[in-house]
């Protein structure tokens, strides 16, 4: 019974629409299984000592959610985890090293998980395959460094990861680093304007006002044939957005979403 409880319990949380205070979680619980809440709390905690689930803190609230303290599957084959944390691959694994930060982009956001699931399904397509030898990938908004990361073990020879706060490209700049990737990911802080050439898979994990402004420069900077996956929005932006790409002549192949957030995997018409 106390592992269904608990089963119940990070089923709550990594399914919910929105955060969930400790609180709220012991009463949705409690009414979905009928034990009471003084159980459901010790499940929690036992949970939380696990390292399943962590608790975490905005604005003086505290929360509930999966912890990344050890190391998660994130897709098919992507797997996260924190540096110095063992781990056993399992065959066709790709893990990825994060040291915890200030830089968005751990993993535990949906939006991420959309973008590195789109990324796992597009490196994976057989035609992709067939081009990883000469695959580029291009991460906007790098972050941790987290889709660039991704791109390079995923099988694009060279990525550029790029972002304008310092903060993030010094982060992203270690994470790689801890990757053993230096030489194959370069993170700068050059505007998305300044990059030279084009690129296989562009990945944008942005919020929606930032990628409908950069949306045409995106364009311009996929090769032809290119991928691209824009994460970062909610539902209700995915149909303008859509459009949008529409009218830059993408053509959407793949549309995920996740707790009202959405993932759009685009390709460019051509051969590269």
């Amino acid at each position: 019974m106390i592992q269904d409880l608990k089963e119940i319990i990070y089923n709550t949380v990594i399914e919910a629409n929105r955060k969930m205070t400790p609180g709220e979680v012991e009463k949705a619980v409690a009414g979905i299984s009928g034990i009471d809440r003084k159980t459901v709390r010790l499940a929690i905690k036992d949970l939380v000592g696990l390292g399943e689930l962590s608790y975490t803190y905005l604005y003086g609230a505290s929360f509930l959610e999966k912890s990344f303290d050890r190391p998660v599957r994130i897709s098919k084959r992507i797997v996260i985890k924190p540096p110095g944390k063992a781990y056993q691959p399992q065959q066709g694994d790709v893990v990825i090293d994060l040291a915890a930060g200030a830089a968005f982009g751990n993993g535990a956001h949906p939006t991420t998980c959309l973008a590195l699931q789109a990324l796992d399904s597009v490196l994976g397509d057989k035609i992709d395959s067939q081009r990883k030898p000469y695959m580029t990938g291009l991460d906007v908004g790098t972050g941790t460094g987290i889709l660039a990361i991704a791109l390079a073990k995923l099988g694009a020879k060279k990525v550029v990861g790029v972002h304008i706060d310092p903060c993030a490209v010094s982060e992203a700049t270690y994470n790689v680093s801890l990757n053993g990737l230096a030489g194959q990911v370069a993170i700068s802080n050059t505007p998305l304007e300044n990059l030279k050439g084009t690129y296989s898979v562009i990945s944008a994990n942005l919020a929606y006002p930032t990628l409908v402004k950069f949306l045409s420069l995106l364009s311009e900077k996929m090769e032809r044939g290119g991928v691209l996956v824009l994460s970062g929005f909610k539902e209700p932006a995915s149909k303008d957005l859509g459009k949008t790409c529409a009218e830059q002549g993408l053509r959407l192949v793949r549309k995920e979403t996740d707790r009202e957030w959405v993932c759009l995997v685009l390709r460019k018409p051509g051969q590269p």
